[in-house]
């Protein structure tokens, strides 16, 4: 069984193609499950739920070359799927 690894992102961009918040995750990291731990004035995380990303879900959208030739994988938040746990309803 693959180990998924766990990243936390602390603050998500501002993707003009869609103009909403998104994250850049790089491929070589994916599967992944993602905790963006950004927070609103009042203190409280804007996103807070957890969020799994698999490779071909993320396939889906446009790359950034960044550095060293790292493609990032350029996701918008409202496209990212909750991490739900078996004692969720």
């Amino acid at each position: 069984m693959t180990k998924i690894n766990e990243y936390t992102i602390h603050e998500p961009i501002w993707d003009g193609g869609t103009k909403e918040r998104a994250i850049g995750i790089a491929e070589f990291r994916l599967p992944c499950i993602v905790d963006i731990d950004y927070k609103n004035p009042d203190g409280k995380k804007t996103f807070p739920y957890k969020y799994k990303i698999s490779k071909e879900f993320a396939k889906q959208f446009r790359t950034q070359i960044v550095g060293n030739d790292i493609k990032l994988r350029i996701i918008p938040v409202s496209r990212l799927e909750e991490v739900r746990y078996e004692h969720e309803s």
